[in-house]
């Protein structure tokens, strides 16, 4: 077990907030002192960086259904892995509940419907496939949409251009959520 290690690498900052949570739960409390977080010089690449001696046990799934990033790994090598889509789901690194359980987002990033005008709507297909009831949506300018099906697509305006992150919550646990973040 000598020198390697799992790199997972994210192009920003938001991005790198649910991966490390997930890495995190992932290695456990006595190991998250040997993970490490990089940043590129002069850009904005981040990466994680986990000695093969603290890998956590059983599978590591960025996003539910995601491939296993340690499945196969040979001992003494290095894996990068670029999560730069940043679909990865988040978790409350303090409870760390079971992937299974949290909503994702389906499919690709909320549509711009409106490009270019003021003001923009999103359109967010979501799914909350381990959940039972409903979900609360939060869409990061202070408005939220409460008590939306389980699963579907909900528009949202948003007053004017920026960077917005969006939670989806099931109703039932709000430790079960996922985040993704919006530039627009």
């Amino acid at each position: 077990m000598a020198g390697g290690a799992l790199v997972v690498t994210v192009d920003d900052w938001p991005k790198l907030e649910a991966v490390a949570q997930q890495i995190l739960c992932w290695v456990g409390a006595a190991n998250q002192p040997a993970v490490e977080v990089q940043h590129s010089p002069g850009g904005n690449k981040f990466a994680i960086r986990v000695p093969e001696a603290n890998f956590g046990g059983g599978a590591l799934n960025l996003k539910r259904g995601g491939a296993n990033l340690v499945a196969g790994y040979v001992a003494g090598s290095v894996v990068v892995v670029d999560a730069a889509n940043g679909q990865a789901l988040s978790r409350d690194a303090n409870s760390c509940p079971a992937t299974t359980n949290q909503p994702t987002t389906t499919g690709t990033p909320p549509v711009v419907l409106n490009v270019g005008g003021n003001p923009r709507t999103v359109t967010l297909n979501y799914a909350n496939t381990g959940g039972n009831g409903t979900v609360n949506i939060y869409w990061g300018d202070g408005t939220s949409s409460l008590a939306q099906a389980e699963s579907g697509a909900i528009n949202h305006t948003y007053p004017d251009v920026g960077s917005w992150k969006i939670r989806i919550e099931d109703v039932t646990s709000t430790t079960d959520f996922a985040t993704f973040a919006i530039k627009i």
